[in-house]
């Protein structure tokens, strides 16, 4: 699939969310959020080899906790050898549970599937993440998450993070998150990273600005050499985003 009819198919995407908002019969119930932002970027890497990305989510939260939804993005990992089997287009659905626990304290158990229209560095990389979060308020969210077999590469993955938000005004808060990718059995080496963040919300409208930055740790030469032909985004390095969303 070439770059346009990537796009086409994401825009495409996009059209069918927004359609099925607008047909909720309680938007209550139904959530949505378009994005624009200036880097795609998950954790220590970018999705979209530093460049402008739209994203899409659409949710459905029933009253006893269960939620289920799906996110669209553009996506570029420019070292896909055949451009035409190259994947432009990331498809990531998503079901849970989410517990409330005393003390103010609430957990969710997710499912997320990442999906790809083509192939990432040359080879087919479909694969499950599952998470735990634990929330304590809108303050303080303690996230781990395991993937048996971390972009295709038979080989699992784990990520920890912990990220507090502080409201500085009723439209605006302060975030920081700090993680470490535990990926030298896939990739030959770890990956410490942190976020830091702000976001005024006016509205239905959010613009934010993030300083991300991440590094690479307990590198093994030999897994590393094979690993990163398969998989070898650019890592964040003091890099600066900015978003602008759109929430229904």
């Amino acid at each position: 699939m070439d770059i346009s009819t990537g796009i086409s198919y994401l825009l495409r995407v996009l059209c069918g969310a927004f359609f099925l908002m607008h047909l909720s019969p309680s938007s209550a119930d139904f959530h949505g959020t378009l994005t624009a932002t200036t880097n795609n970027t998950q954790r220590w890497y970018s999705k979209n080899n530093n460049n402008f990305a739209l994203l899409a989510n659409l949710d459905y939260e029933h009253k006893s906790g269960f939620y289920v939804g799906s996110s669209a993005s553009n996506i570029d990992f420019e070292a896909n050898e055949i451009e035409n089997e190259a994947a432009h287009v990331e498809i990531m659905p998503y079901a849970g549970w989410s517990f409330n626990l005393p003390n103010q304290l609430r957990l969710d158990a997710q499912w997320t599937g990442y999906i790809y229209d083509g192939n990432v560095f040359g080879h087919p990389a479909d694969y499950n993440e599952f998470y735990l979060f634990l929330h304590y308020r809108d303050l303080i969210t303690g996230r781990i998450s395991v993937a048996e077999d971390y972009y295709g590469l038979g080989s699992y993955a784990i990520d920890y993070a912990l990220t507090g938000r502080y409201p500085i005004t009723d439209a605006l808060q302060f975030s920081a998150t700090f993680g470490y990718a535990q990926t030298q059995a896939a990739l030959g080496s770890d990956y410490p990273y942190w976020d830091i963040g702000l976001a005024y919300s006016y509205k239905f409208l959010t613009l934010s600005i993030h300083y991300l930055d991440a590094s690479e740790t307990f590198i093994d030469p030999l897994v590393s050499e094979e690993k990163h032909a398969l998989f070898d985004p650019p890592v964040l390095d003091s890099a600066f985003v900015f978003s602008i969303s759109a929430g229904f």
